[in-house]
C-alpha cells in the first residue's frame, strides 16, 4: 500500500470531545427551561442521536415546536461560547500523528463537525499544523454533504487514489463511507460509536484501543520493520 494520506474522523477517533458536546446540549436544555436527563448523558453513544431524539430527553420536554430553537442554541454555544476545556486527543494519538508526518504521510480530517467549531478546536488546542487539510459538511457552498461525498472530495482535491489513503473512524457510517469510495478503513472501538454496529459494518481493520491503532498504522502505512 502506497499510503500518502490518512483521513481521520474527529470526534471519538482523534479526540474525546463528549464532555464539551454534552455541555452545549446542557446549555440548550437550560435555555429551554429544562434539564438534560442524567441517565441519558451517561452513554456517549447517544451523542450520535439526531437532535430530534436528543431533545426528547430534556425535562420538562419543551415541545416539538422548540426543536429549531434548541438546535440553534446548541450550535451557537458549541461554535462561539464553548471553550473546549475538556476536549483532548486520546492518549497516544499525538504520537501517531507526529510519526506519520515524520514519514511524509499527511493527515487530513473528514468530519461531520461544523467547520467553525472544528477550526476553533484546532486553533485553541494548537493542533492546526498537524493536519494538511480538513473537510466538514459545511465546508463547501450549497447543500451540506455526507461522509461519502466528503471523502470523494478529499481524494479529488489532493489527486490521490483510494489505495493511497486510509480512513479511520469510530462509527459504522465511517466504515460505509470509506467502502463507498474504495478506501480501506480502520474502525476504532474506543470511540463514541455503537461497537456492535461498527464491527458488523465490515471494516478492513479493527483497533480496540490507541495502542492497537498505532500497531496497525505501523504495519500497514509506515511499514516499520518491513
Amino acid at each position: 500500500m502506497d499510503c500518502r494520506y490518512v483521513l481521520w474522523d474527529f470526534d471519538g477517533t482523534l479526540a474525546d470531545t463528549s464532555h464539551d458536546v454534552w455541555a452545549s446540549l446542557v446549555y440548550a436544555a437550560q435555555r429551554s427551561g429544562g434539564v438534560m436527563e442524567d441517565s441519558y448523558m451517561r452513554d456517549d453513544a447517544n451523542l450520535a442521536d439526531s437532535m430530534a431524539e436528543i431533545i426528547q430527553h430534556v425535562h420538562p420536554y419543551p415541545g416539538d415546536a422548540y426543536l429549531e430553537t434548541f438546535d440553534e442554541d446548541v450550535r451557537v454555544h458549541y461554535r462561539t461560547i464553548n471553550d473546549f476545556s475538556h476536549t483532548e486527543f486520546y492518549p497516544g494519538i499525538r504520537l501517531i500523528l507526529d510519526e506519520l508526518l515524520e514519514q511524509g504521510i499527511r493527515n487530513a480530517i473528514v468530519t461531520n463537525k461544523p467547520e467553525r467549531a472544528l477550526t476553533r478546536v484546532l486553533g485553541n488546542k494548537g493542533w492546526t499544523d498537524l493536519f494538511d487539510d480538513w473537510i466538514c459538511p459545511d465546508s463547501t457552498s450549497g447543500n451540506e454533504t455526507n461522509k461519502t461525498d466528503m471523502i470523494a472530495q478529499m481524494l479529488t482535491k489532493h489527486g490521490i487514489t483510494p489505495r493511497q489513503c486510509l480512513y479511520v473512524g469510530d462509527t459504522f457510517s465511517d466504515v460505509e463511507a470509506a467502502r463507498d469510495n474504495g478506501v480501506a478503513s480502520i474502525a476504532v472501538a474506543y470511540g463514541d460509536g455503537d461497537e456492535m454496529a461498527l464491527l458488523n459494518s465490515g471494516p478492513v481493520y479493527v483497533a480496540r484501543d490507541v495502542t492497537q491503532l498505532h500497531d496497525i498504522i505501523n504495519d500497514v502505512v509506515m511499514r516499520k520493520g518491513a
